[in-house]
């Protein structure tokens, strides 16, 4: 790996089923599967991946995958997009994978089996993110031990920080990690019925951590940016969706590309919000990722 990236991302890596029904169906009782989609379970790996292909140099720090058909699917993804890792097939590891359902009344069920993702934490690499000119951390509550250790890893290396709660309650530990270092970003999301709660959440954050920018993502409704003494507001890209799994990590991916390459925050949020609608986009419908998200030659390609 190279000595240094432009984004290292940490969480953990793990399979992901997206099964398309047109209704959820009773306990007892089944229905038909119209679509299967294979993906990424954690938003750390689709961050990297998304934000490799907007010209990044991208890294994952992540646990280890079996060398099941699952496992090295997933390291094959990362390889093809160029995402940097030091990640390999174990004989003894069975792949962690998470089953979501959804149907078109917008229910969306998942079945999570990530215990072996989240243990296979505690030996993360995460050389990347101490060389990296920012590290993106996944700090859902179920990762906070493995959060919290690269938190400080990436803070005592002097690396600003990217820090997403996925909606999740700021830790403590995660809280008291974050006052060491440089806290450029921190973002969480909102179901859309609670839109309206998305000043008070951002407030709220920034009086207990106090990062440079604030963002909370709002499914269709789009998303807010808050700085101090400023707040942005931009709508969902549009476009055709397939499916929602992956948009707050290409959404991230999105901000992080324009935030490196200078943009101010409020290009960078409608930057992100366009990379998050393309990545949820039917295959063929929008270019792979838009075009005018390319950071300058500058950041690196």
């Amino acid at each position: 790996m190279d000595d240094a990236v432009d984004l290292a991302c940490f969480s953990y890596l793990a399979g992901a089923r997206l099964l398309a029904v047109d209704r959820y169906p009773a306990a007892d009782t089944g229905t038909e599967v119209h679509s299967v989609t294979h993906s990424l379970a954690g938003d750390g790996p689709i961050t990297a991946i998304t934000a490799s292909k907007l010209g990044l140099r991208t890294a994952l720090s992540a646990n280890h995958v079996g060398a099941d058909t699952t496992g090295v699917a997933l390291l094959s993804q990362l390889d093809a997009a160029g995402v940097h890792h030091r990640l390999s097939p174990r004989a003894r590891t069975t792949t962690s994978e998470l089953t979501v359902v959804t149907d078109l009344a917008g229910t969306r069920t998942w079945f999570a089996h990530l215990a072996q993702a989240y243990i296979g934490l505690a030996d993360a690499d995460l050389t990347a993110l101490t060389r990296a000119k920012l590290a993106y951390i996944d700090c859902y509550q179920v990762l906070t031990t493995g959060a919290a250790r690269a938190i400080s890893a990436a803070a005592h290396a002097g690396v600003p920080l990217m820090l997403n709660l996925g909606g999740d309650p700021l830790h403590p530990d995660i809280q008291r990690a974050a006052s060491h270092g440089h806290l450029a970003v921190v973002q969480t999301s909102l179901p859309e019925q609670q839109a309206h709660l998305a000043d008070e959440v951002a407030d709220d954050l920034a009086r207990r951590v106090a990062p440079d920018v604030i963002l909370v993502t709002l499914g269709s409704q789009g998303a807010i940016a808050h700085q101090p003494g400023a707040r942005h507001r931009a709508p969902a890209g549009k476009g055709p969706i397939a499916h929602t799994h992956g948009a707050g990590a290409a959404f991230s991916a999105g901000f992080a590309a324009s935030y490196l390459a200078g943009h101010d925050i409020l290009t960078a949020l409608h930057h992100a919000c366009r990379t998050g609608t393309a990545h949820c986009a039917p295959p063929g419908s929008h270019p792979a990722l838009p075009g005018d998200l390319l950071p300058p030659s500058g950041v690196s390609a």
